[in-house]
């Protein structure tokens, strides 16, 4: 009798340590900075960007993803799922999922300005534990790999693959304007109509698709710069100017294909690519027109890489 009270009892005690919940803590190192990642976290649509299953879920359907922003809280739902996250003490974020899967994760500054550890508090117990240690495989779902993948991956977190490269060696002639914002795109074509004539007259070659940039001046007016790359040094008038670009310094470049207006989506993004690593840009951007063919208006699809300078 006394053996089976004591195999009962170590029985109990054993399924009492596999399914009574206590807590667990990681820290994570993040390589961003602590303002990012707050920002990340803070925003509830971002978590759409850096979680998998709510990127995977809005990707097939984006009217599945339903976001409820508010003060210190915010409410996803997807599908039959949805997650609750409220901002507690100013730099934690308390996760309730409805599967129960509860967790929170706590932002702390390192003196190094682009790390951020964070810290994962969960809800666990000596099953789960024993299936990891069994399996060697981490079955929690927390979903702090994503964040940290999402954070450190350029591709990723500014939406763009952004490529450095090394300058070379370019000869270009270039016609700047300064036109009605409504006119810009036909006194683009005009531009690059007198630089072609220009080429001819000179004997000389294009090498390269042409360039352009295209900066609003004020309310109601916009800097067009078009430029093609020859074949070498010329001569110019007072009209068309001549540059080089050396074999010096670094390029970044994104290849962009879409409507001629979302471009800026790519310049928004590689700013704060450069501002978050304290790169300088001593000029502004140029697009490369891959297709060697100008927009005719702010719909117009083009194929294009803008190219990002810097020291």
């Amino acid at each position: 009798m006394k053996k089976k009270v004591i195999l009962i009892s170590i029985l109990l005690l054993v399924i009492l340590l596999f399914f009574f919940p206590f807590t667990q803590q990681q820290s994570v190192s993040v390589k961003a900075s602590f303002f990012n990642a707050y920002q990340q976290l803070a925003v509830g649509e971002n978590w759409i960007q850096w979680r998998n299953d709510l990127r995977a879920a809005n990707s097939s359907d984006k009217t599945k993803v339903i976001c409820k922003q508010h003060l210190n809280n915010f409410v996803i739902s997807y599908g039959d799922n949805s997650l609750s996250v409220n901002t507690i003490n100013g730099y934690t974020f308390s996760i309730a999922e409805q599967n129960s899967n509860e967790y929170s994760y706590t932002l702390i500054p390192e003196k190094a300005t682009n790390i951020t550890t964070v810290m994962v508090t969960e809800k666990t117990n000596g099953l789960k534990l024993l299936l990891e240690l069994i399996t060697n495989h981490n079955i929690s779902q927390n979903h702090i790999a994503d964040f940290k993948n999402f954070m450190e991956d350029p591709d990723l977190y500014y939406g763009y693959k952004i490529i450095k490269k090394r300058v070379t060696d370019t000869c270009i002639i270039v016609l700047k304007k300064a036109v009605l914002s409504k006119n810009k795109f036909n006194e683009a074509a005009k531009t690059l109509g007198t630089l072609k004539q220009f080429i001819y007259a000179k004997g000389l070659q294009q090498t390269q698709p042409l360039i352009a940039q295209f900066f609003p001046k004020n309310n109601d007016s916009t800097h067009v710069n078009i430029g093609l790359p020859i074949n070498k040094k010329t001569t110019t008038n007072k009209l068309i100017s001549f540059m080089e670009m050396p074999a010096s310094g670094s390029i970044y470049t994104v290849r962009f294909h879409g409507k001629f207006a979302d471009r800026l989506k790519v310049y928004a993004a590689v700013r704060r690519y450069f501002n978050d690593r304290n790169l300088a840009m001593p000029i502004l951007p140029f697009e490369t027109y891959l297709d060697n063919k100008l927009p005719e208006n702010d719909l117009d699809i083009i194929n294009i890489q803008i190219n990002f300078t810097t020291y």
